[in-house]
């Protein structure tokens, strides 16, 4: 059975190409960034340039951690 690990996630306010964004970091590492896009909310995986659209601020984070969980390490 594997160890359970804490792991801590940081949201923190930026300002971006003129927008201000939702950045997503573990430890020092961005795992990606959230930007309002009207009623609903854009998630950028780090690297990539391709949005997946969420309804709600906290369904783009739990992708973009699920994200980082599927393709870590």
């Amino acid at each position: 059975m594997a160890k359970e690990r804490n792991i801590k996630v940081t949201q923190a306010d930026e300002t971006r190409n003129g927008h201000t964004v939702s950045v997503l970091k573990i430890g020092d590492r961005e795992i990606g960034f959230i930007e309002p896009d009207g009623t609903r909310f854009s998630a950028f995986v780090a690297g990539s340039t391709k949005p997946n659209r969420f309804k709600t601020l906290d369904a783009a984070v739990n992708a973009l951690i699920a994200e980082y969980h599927l393709h870590q390490g």
